[in-house]
């Protein structure tokens, strides 16, 4: 992925509310220095602003092929005043805690965070962490964990293999197509006809409500698909219950290509139940991609008792600086397992699949005693910010401001100290 549109991701995550000013005192940068290359000087225009208006440090900026005397942008005059942007050469660089490099050429050894990382750092805080620490402030006493599921080309031979299988728009266009009944696929192994196969496998119809969380439309005649009051029903599920289990993710927590019993909920359900665990599971997953964001409208209507547990899987899962616990699942198909016997379409699974990360969700729970004596401290999100907010405090970081602007330029190249994988990222 090249520069330019790593820079459209990371604007992406400006309009998600996480700025880089927030990065630095995330990651206690008190001193960063922001370089780029010359055409990237309207970005580091956006940069100066957040900074100018965020007032809790200072930034300086420097330029890696070429120096501008000043540029300004400003929204009308008066309001900012120009950005002067020098040449590297005439920083020390042993001077800042970080330097932050907008490109992934990697020119400096030292304390560098470049643009790749520094932006997947931003997708996993907007589009993961803030939601759900900000859910958590609500119920604190929820047991929440971000998860996975296993990868094929964690296997030797797994991309071969995959090449082999249809995606998912190729297995059922020929269902579709072909209305004869005679149709091979790769769950005919579990003795389903065309039809109930194709009944599994297509995307359920979804309604936006009004306040942005999205609903799974009620369908009777599809027994094995079974959606009920806006979502898939869980088969086995217990009257009486101390507590739920959410899950919350995509199509395979959802359990495509699999009927309503035998996704990893149900799995899951029916093994507490044999074991007389009073857990209720409730499968909220839905067929998110394109729509990731709708996790979270969907989750933020729910309404869960302390000492519930919430699953939730989400693109780029990690947390950073792990501040949601994560529930690894990624090696359920390992030896002795066969991962060829799970996979049914590229990147999805069949209900044998399902019933052995259910096994996992099982042993991770009662492994731990459904975390009952176990106290999950979550932090708090960033405040949130708007550009023309007063902090309080203000005169305390003006006061910083000042005190920075005393800086002097020296044109010595120094190097900085090493630290190849700094411990902001």
């Amino acid at each position: 992925m090249n520069d330019e549109e790593l820079l459209i991701k990371l604007r992406d995550c400006f309009t998600a509310g996480y700025t880089l000013p927030q990065f630095c005192i995330d990651n206690n940068i008190k001193r960063p220095l922001i370089v780029a290359e010359g055409k990237f000087a309207l970005f580091l225009w956006e940069l100066y602003v957040q900074f100018h208006y965020d007032k809790r440090l200072f930034a300086q900026f420097a330029f890696l092929d070429t120096q501008l005397g000043g540029i300004n942008f400003s929204a009308h005059n008066g309001v900012l005043k120009n950005l002067n942007i020098p040449h590297i050469s005439q920083f020390n660089l042993q001077f800042f805690e970080a330097v932050i490099c907008i490109t992934t050429k990697k020119i400096f050894s030292g304390k560098v965070i470049y643009l790749d990382a520094l932006t997947d750092y931003f997708i996993r805080k907007a589009y993961t962490e803030i939601p759900l620490l900000n859910f958590l402030q609500r119920y604190p006493k929820v047991k929440l964990f971000l998860t996975t599921h296993p990868s094929i080309n964690r296997y030797k031979g797994g991309a071969k293999f995959e090449s082999k299988l249809f995606d998912v728009g190729e297995f059922t266009e020929r269902l579709r197509a072909d209305t004869s009944g005679n149709v091979k696929t790769t769950l005919d192994r579990f003795g389903y006809t065309n039809a109930q196969v194709l009944e599994i496998a297509e995307t359920p119809e979804i309604v936006t409500r009004p306040d942005g969380s999205t609903v799974m439309v009620d369908d009777d005649t599809k027994t094995l698909r079974r959606i009920r009051n806006g979502k898939r029903v869980t088969a086995y599920q217990p009257a009486r219950f101390r507590n739920r289990i959410y899950f919350f993710g995509n199509c395979v927590y959802f359990g495509i290509y699999a009927p309503f019993d035998k996704t990893i909920e149900s799995h899951l359900q029916k093994m507490l139940n044999e074991n007389n665990l009073p857990y209720r599971v409730e499968n909220e997953s839905q067929f998110v991609y394109g729509r990731t964001q709708d996790t979270f409208y969907n989750l933020n209507k729910l309404e869960p008792a302390p000492g519930d547990i919430i699953f939730v899987f989400v693109e780029r899962q990690r947390a950073t600086d792990n501040r949601i616990p994560f529930c690894d699942v990624s090696d359920a198909f390992d030896p002795p397992h066969d991962y060829r016997n799970f996979f049914c379409v590229k990147r999805h699974y069949n209900e044998l699949g399902y019933k052995i990360l259910a096994e996992k969700y099982f042993s991770f729970l009662t492994a731990n005693n459904f975390f009952r004596e176990v106290e999950l401290k979550y932090s708090a999100p960033p405040q949130a910010i708007t550009d023309m907010v007063y902090r309080r405090n203000t005169n305390r970081a003006a006061h910083k401001v000042s005190s920075m602007r005393s800086w002097r330029l020296t044109r010595k190249r120094s190097e900085p100290n090493v630290c190849r994988s700094g411990r902001w990222l």
